[in-house]
């Protein structure tokens, strides 16, 4: 099965059972938690090792998890080393977070500025991004001097590319298409003949 399919069958059930707990929120958490914990190579490799016994594997998780995460994602994350699928938490965990905005109508929009924009900006700025998307999004800033100005805005899969060098690029294609196109005509005119 494809790793995509397993992260989505993951996440639908551990969202399920979280949405019927009330615990969305947490387990959102906890869940990013074990991916990030996933994550680490000398941690990923012991989890993964298969001469390391399943009973020390699971004392080791629990021991690490038990005080700090709800007892279902304990258990999803046994079930994770469980079924040997430590490489796909991550996956999991971003498969979960996308199933909890759904399910709360937002969308997470990574927004690139040229410089910090204030209060007023960051406000008109998310109304125009939540009428477009038609769902309340969350931004997350940052800035990066070389667009010049204007906004970048990544929500989902879509990209806003407002931004000057943007732009200037497509001006400059523009240009040099003209250019081009003209240039034919110019060099097509034949130079008078020579009696």
């Amino acid at each position: 099965m494809l790793k995509g399919a397993v992260a989505r069958r993951y996440a639908g059930a551990i969202f399920e059972l979280a949405r019927k707990q009330n615990t969305l929120d947490r387990t959102l958490e906890d869940v990013k938690e074990i991916a990030r914990l996933f994550s680490i190579r000398k941690l990923a490799y012991l989890l993964r090792e298969p001469k390391i016994p399943a009973k020390r594997k699971e004392t080791a998780l629990r021991q690490a998890l038990e005080p700090r995460v709800l007892p279902t994602s304990l258990n999803l994350a046994l079930l994770i080393v469980q079924r040997e699928l430590v490489d796909a938490m991550p996956n999991i965990a971003a498969e979960l977070e996308q199933l909890v905005l759904d399910y709360r109508n937002q969308a997470i929009a990574e927004v690139t500025t040229a410089q910090p924009l204030d209060e007023g900006q960051r406000t008109v700025l998310q109304q125009a991004l939540e009428k477009r998307t038609g769902k309340s999004v969350i931004m997350q800033t940052r800035v990066d001097p070389s667009i010049l100005g204007g906004v970048v805005a990544r929500v989902g899969d879509q990209v806003i590319d407002g931004s000057v060098r943007f732009r200037l690029h497509a001006l400059q294609q523009r240009l040099l298409n003209e250019a081009a196109s003209s240039s034919r005509d110019f060099f097509s005119e034949e130079e008078p003949a020579l009696r």
